[in-house]
């Protein structure tokens, strides 16, 4: 049984009227994926004791600083929720990615607002604080909020990587021998492949002399050559790269017509005119058809819960 990732949440999607208006945010995707994962829930705000409702705080940069201020009582919390995001972040044993409150002044991803000194005109916008510390405590995991996660290639990237992480996380625990270790790296040969094909081949060249190594350190290297993989955004053509790659498995035994149709889907998946997820169907057809175990196995065709490709 794979593992469940772990996820952290904010507590006001979903969980608890937290909100500083004294609301919840009810989002469909974190209703949906909370059957596949363990949530651990999060109000920064509420856990350094700011009441329910509160006044409203926001970021203003300030003498080249980021800090959280309550504008009317001018109430500095920056110190508190920077102590309280450090502690909290460090004592988690075991994490695979966060999802947070949009705009949040502590919880947002990139779209915060950011106020000039005067505490009233905004100059752009940014991270929530414990946001932005959740992203340099654990620098290859996935930090979303609810609003990012409408994007399809957004969501398809967190899900991929927080199911990656969990299940890497399970495979750590029960490995012993080399063997296991190239099972794994057969099963992810293509979504490695997709994330960064010069790493894949260094993780291959690892595998080949473990023996130099030793079983458990070649086990930590390729955990952080892993996770430095998923720590960027795959582009349409690395999908189109892989898609060809395993095209190459039984493009002997297609009919004209099929070939005709994968270069089709291929075409208009560069272009933006269909999903990623109507040509993956389209592979995984094949891919049964010909009973081939080993793409079978690939994570590529599968790196997530079917239930979770559409909200």
């Amino acid at each position: 049984m794979e593992c469940k990732p772990v996820v952290v949440l904010s507590r006001c999607i979903n969980k608890e009227a937290v909100r500083y208006n004294g609301g919840i945010v009810q989002d469909d995707f974190a209703q949906k994926l909370e059957k596949y994962v363990d949530y651990i829930t999060v109000c920064p705000e509420v856990d350094i004791g700011m009441p329910v409702p509160r006044p409203t705080v926001i970021l203003a940069k300030i003498d080249n600083s980021i800090r959280m201020i309550e504008p009317t009582s001018k109430t500095d919390y920056t110190e508190k929720l920077e102590e309280f995001s450090k502690s909290f972040l460090n004592s988690l044993k075991e994490v695979d990615g966060f999802l947070l409150k949009a705009k949040s002044p502590s919880c947002g991803v990139s779209d915060t607002k950011l106020y000039q000194k005067d505490l009233k005109h905004t100059i752009g916008k940014t991270d929530g604080i414990f946001a932005r510390i959740s992203k340099e405590i654990y620098p290859y995991l996935p930090v979303e909020d609810e609003g990012r996660l409408h994007d399809f290639w957004i969501r398809q990237n967190f899900l991929t990587k927080i199911f990656a992480y969990a299940d890497f996380r399970h495979f750590k625990k029960s490995a012993s021998h080399i063997k296991d270790l190239i099972k794994f790296h057969q099963r992810y040969k293509y979504l490695l492949m997709l994330y960064s094909p010069s790493n894949l081949k260094q993780m291959g060249r690892l595998i080949a002399n473990w023996d130099s190594l030793g079983f458990e350190k070649t086990v930590q290297e390729y955990e952080s050559l892993f996770k430095k993989t998923f720590s960027k955004n795959p582009t349409i053509n690395a999908h189109i790269n892989v898609l060809q790659h395993i095209y190459g498995h039984f493009s002997d035994l297609l009919k004209t017509g099929e070939k005709r149709q994968f270069n089709t889907l291929l075409h208009k998946l560069k272009n933006d005119r269909i999903y990623l997820t109507v040509i993956l169907e389209f592979v995984r057809n094949f891919v049964y058809r010909f009973e081939d175990e080993y793409l079978a196995s690939q994570k590529y065709l599968n790196p997530y819960p079917e239930e979770l490709q559409t909200v």
